[in-house]
């Protein structure tokens, strides 16, 4: 039977350099009178440090700002008590402040808490999205002196109006985004860039951006995100750790497929290299058997958007128990990496309720639910009464308002270090209230059949590993050097219809290359971009020179879909007796009569409606979840790297339960027994791994690169797997691939048989595409590294 230990405690480190002593009262003494009443009435019993901070710095006007607290932290009114403050100057309604933010229901929640503090200095509000519409038709005659929308909504304001919206960025004084790092490293994030650009230019002045975000592992960079042109300075104010208590726990659960007492020990692991070594002793000529194919484990590890969670089922019913004995009775988030996985669990758990003749408090949160199902939930945590869990994705990770949870679960890998910590900052928000996290791993079954890899427990190395990277404050930068060649086409677009239909090449160059965001996007590039865009009929050109959209550009600009820089799928709406629960992408056949789990609930599917794209659901007593779709997201080398020190370490960390300790340490005596310690290359006469432990990317690089002279590879977590490759040629094999390296990254990209990945890829020429390709999945510098070790190592 196994036992329960308590939950970890402990103290968060402080990263950042003591703070210079900001002088809090001073601060309040700057703002405006109306929002010093308004601090008094919140009963604040003074500024935050992070928020007597920024109000000197913001008021100046001299600097942009990054903001970075976490969630909680006071963020929000570090940033508009000093803009609120500093627009309190002006008379009349003029749109002094633009604020650019990553998601509706952040909008609606901002507006929500900025409208009370505008209100007490006389300003006003507009939130501004597709599901908006109280204010937008006097907006363009009385304008708000603040708008929050989002980088959609605001691309279609800059094509459709472009004259008059230009008009209303005369009076600007700050741009801001909010939850910066949510843009990081994506061609959403292009996009904002370039619309900030694009508005600036609006305003005939230098606007000082303030941005907020979470904790942020790499400030240069996000300075470098905020303001790529280092045409201005940046500062970055960075919210001290408040010592606060962290207390949590990682749980491990085996997944049988027999009895426990049948489970596979180290001497099952002990067993099969004793009989391969036997074979050899026996037979100097002949090697082992081909070793089974990579293990389906490691998947599990990128893959964190539609991972078949159903094959953890059982295993999932013990996280299920456990969540129900512990969380009943408050209000918490339980975080799943896939909407399917939300699905099931959220099932399980409510049929425990059920089953007990309990209210339930369990309901699922992602995407793909209605926006009703979403803010009913979000109201219910926000109000704490009746007791609420939502197992979500990261729909709730963010900023939104949710009011106080009790404590944080994690099922599986949080994908990333810093989207661990957003989520564990989601609770201990009261002051001396401690962020709890439960994590909790499934181990896949073993027996003396499964791969060496499989061997070391990879899921559990991620978990550890990311949880110990965040205690030490270390998490992901955002990644530089990309062009976004797909945003790239929309803004040449967007940009022509709001000079009314055509513009120059120079012109685009010039807004676009050379002072706006793709000034990676040289000359010569630029044309090549042009030429594809012509082929392809989405610009045609006129004979002055003028470009102007070809009828496949009209038709692109003419649809909804296409003020969204990222992949907008056709989706079905599933309707119960007219209600809308939500949509869903078909990627695999329904047919009526199918089962379904949907929004916590089970369902059978009555009717598809194809012209219409609704399909009708009615209650069923079972089903399974639907694929949503989506990929996951890369592995950051530093985790792997972790990981790999983890195997080698002797330590156990604290915060292990019983059954991850064990999983852990045999996991070490596996590191040492298949020989994972005295070589990165193991294997047999058919097939062979190599273990670089650098990232996916890297990973992803050598797996093309030897891909490239032939070979069939495959990288899976922190190992290439090469098939058809005896152990003993892999050096000899490094040696020739080093000896004659790829011409270019865009070369090598080039061996990819699909390039197409972004919304607007399909209207470029394949050389054009491989070049974005290479500047954001290849690293032949640090592929190149990596193999060098291999190949040396050992010799």
């Amino acid at each position: 039977m196994r036992t329960s230990r308590p939950l970890l405690q402990h103290r968060q480190r402080t990263m950042n350099s003591p703070r210079s002593g900001s002088d809090t009262g001073a601060a309040f003494e700057l703002l405006h009178p109306g929002l010093q009443r308004w601090i008094w009435q919140q009963g604040w019993p003074a500024l935050r440090p992070i928020q007597a901070e920024a109000i000197p710095v913001v008021l100046a006007r001299e600097t942009d700002v990054v903001i970075s607290a976490p969630t909680a932290g006071g963020k929000t009114e570090a940033a508009f008590l000093p803009i609120l403050s500093d627009l309190r100057q002006f008379e009349g309604n003029a749109l002094r402040c633009l604020c650019v933010s990553p998601l509706r229901a952040l909008i609606n929640d901002q507006a929500r808490r900025l409208t009370s503090m505008a209100e007490a200095a006389d300003l006003t509000v507009q939130p501004w999205h597709g599901d908006v519409t109280a204010g937008r038709s006097t907006f363009w005659k009385r304008p708000a002196h603040v708008l929050i929308t989002t980088p959609e909504s605001l691309e279609a304001m800059l094509m459709r109006r472009g004259p008059q919206f230009g008009a209303l960025c005369q009076s600007l004084r700050f741009l801001v985004v909010d939850e910066l790092h949510a843009f990081f490293g994506s061609e959403r994030g292009a996009q904002l860039q370039s619309l900030l650009q694009r508005v600036e230019r609006l305003s005939g002045q230098k606007l000082p951006r303030v941005a907020l975000s979470a904790t942020l592992g790499e400030p240069a960079m996000a300075a470098r995100f905020l303001r790529p042109d280092d045409s201005h300075p940046v500062r970055v104010l960075s919210s001290a750790s408040d010592g606060g208590e962290i207390r949590l726990q990682v749980r491990a659960i085996h997944q049988r497929r027999e009895p426990v007492d049948d489970m596979p020990t180290m001497a099952d692991a002990e067993a099969i290299v004793d009989r391969l070594l036997d074979q050899l002793s026996r037979l100097p000529t002949a090697l082992p058997a081909a070793l089974p194919a990579p293990p389906d484990s490691l998947q599990q590890l990128d893959d964190t958007e539609d991972a078949p969670a159903d094959r953890y089922t059982s295993a999932l019913g013990e996280v299920a128990d456990h969540l129900f004995e512990r969380l009943r009775g408050e209000s918490h988030l339980v975080f799943a990496n896939a909407r399917s996985l939300v699905e099931l669990l959220a099932d399980q758990l409510r049929e425990r309720s059920e089953s007990l003749a309990l209210p339930n408090e369990f309901f699922p949160h992602h995407g793909a639910l209605s926006k009703e199902l979403r803010i009913s939930v979000e109201e219910r945590l926000r109000e704490g009464k009746p007791p609420t869990t939502a197992v979500c994705t990261s729909t709730l990770e963010m900023g939104i308002d949710i009011g106080d949870v009790t404590s944080i679960a994690q099922v599986g890998a949080a994908p990333s270090v810093s989207a661990l910590k957003q989520r564990i900052g989601r609770s201990g928000r009261r002051v001396g209230q401690a962020q709890v996290l439960r994590q909790y791993v499934i181990l896949p079954a073993l027996d003396p059949r499964s791969h060496p890899v499989d061997w070391l427990r990879l899921p559990l190395l991620q978990t550890i590993a990311t949880v110990d990277l965040m205690l030490a404050g270390r998490f992901e930068p955002p990644r530089a050097g990309e062009l976004h060649l797909s945003t790239f086409v929309q803004q040449i677009l967007s940009v022509i219809a709001q000079r009314g239909g055509g513009a120059s090449a120079a012109t685009l160059h010039g807004e676009l290359c050379e002072s706006g965001t793709f000034r990676s996007i040289g000359r010569p590039l630029f044309v090549e971009v042009l030429r594809s865009l012509g082929a392809a009929g989405v610009l045609e050109q006129v004979p002055d020179g003028t470009l102007l959209p070809g009828p496949v550009g009209e038709q692109l600009m003419d649809h909804y879909s296409f003020y969204a820089s990222f992949h907008t799928p056709e989706e079905y709406q599933l309707l119960n007796r007219g209600k809308r629960l939500g949509s869903l992408p078909v990627t695999e056949p329904l047919v009526a009569g199918q089962l379904m789990l949907f929004a916590g609930r089970r369902w059978e599917i009555m009717e598809i409606d194809s012209a219409q794209r609704i399909i009708n659901l009615t209650p069923a007593r079972g089903g399974h979840p639907p694929k949503f779709g989506g990929a996951g997201i890369g592995v950051h080398r530093m985790v792997h790297q972790r990981m790999r020190f983890l195997l080698e370490d002797t330590s156990l960390p604290a915060y292990l339960d019983a059954v991850a300790q064990q999983a852990l340490i045999d996991a070490r005596e596996s590191w040492h027994i298949f020989g994972f310690d005295a070589s990165p290359i193991l294997g047999d006469c058919e097939s062979a791994y190599l273990a670089h432990w650098a990232g996916t990317t890297t990973g992803d690089t050598i797996s093309l690169w030897l891909q490239a002279r032939g070979i069939r590879t495959s990288n899976e977590g922190p190992f290439v797997f090469l098939d058809k490759v005896a152990v003993d040629a892999v050096r000899p094999l490094l040696s020739e691939a080093l000896e004659s390296p790829p011409e270019s990254a865009e070369a090598l990209a080039l061996c990819v048989p699909v390039l197409q990945k972004d919304k607007f890829d399909q209207y470029l020429s394949r050389e054009v595409i491989a070049k974005g390709y290479a500047a954001r999945q290849i690293d032949l510098q640090g592929a190149e590294q990596v193999m060098r070790a291999l190949q040396s190592r050992g010799d």
